[in-house]
């Protein structure tokens, strides 16, 4: 029987570091996964996923289960990604090497399909690889565009499938901006991607969770 986040937290509190090593299996390829996306350095999301659970570590005596352990980590996660992006003289994230934009964006719908191909069967044709690289360098320049909360929104709610609930107490918002975050970074980039030559009729139109 699988325990509960909360539990292992209650037994770290006493003491017991093996709940913490299990807290830290649990969830370390999840945080290093976003933060990668977020940040766009695999290796330094590493350390930033360390840190996040040596953060938790030093907090446990003073962890109250107000609301799930896992919104708690990635806020910390968040709040390191944060910090990193702002140290920086140049914004640098990539969050997806595919990005979709579903052909309905009310701020209201809920998350749809999961991620469709680039491109055909075909793709792996020389001249299509080249094709898709170039396509997928155009798409990362413009999501490196985007202001902090829609990128963070975003892939939130796509690789970590959290709600936009989730979402919100997170990046501390309410549910509604987050639908109006992930809403308006639809729609500057259909924008952005159809000026530079990527339209949504191409093949290079994926949805977004």
């Amino acid at each position: 029987m699988l325990v509960a986040d909360e539990e292992l937290m209650a037994q770290c509190r006493r003491g017991d570091m093996g709940a913490f090593e299990l807290i830290v299996r649990r969830y370390q390829n999840r945080m290093v996964n976003y933060i990668t996306r977020v940040i766009n350095d695999h290796h330094r999301a590493e350390d930033l996923a360390q840190e996040a659970f040596l953060r938790v570590l030093g907090s446990v005596q003073r962890y109250r289960p107000k609301g799930q352990f896992k919104n708690w980590l990635y806020l910390i996660a968040t709040n390191l990604c944060r910090n990193e992006l702002r140290n920086r003289n140049r914004q640098s994230t990539d969050l997806f090497s595919q990005l979709g934009l579903e052909s309905s964006d009310s701020p209201g719908d809920q998350q749809s399909p999961v991620f469709e191909d680039l491109l055909s069967d075909s793709r792996y044709l020389p001249d299509r690889l080249c094709e898709q690289k170039e396509r997928e360098q155009m798409i990362r320049q413009q999501v490196d565009l985007l202001p902090e909360n829609q990128r963070l929104s975003l892939v939130l709610v796509t690789y970590q499938e959290l709600s936009y609930q989730e979402v919100s107490q997170i990046i501390g918002c309410s549910v509604s901006a987050v639908k109006s975050l992930i809403h308006r970074a639809r729609q500057k980039l259909k924008q952005k991607l159809i000026e530079i030559g990527i339209e949504e009729s191409s093949n290079a139109k994926i949805r977004v969770r």
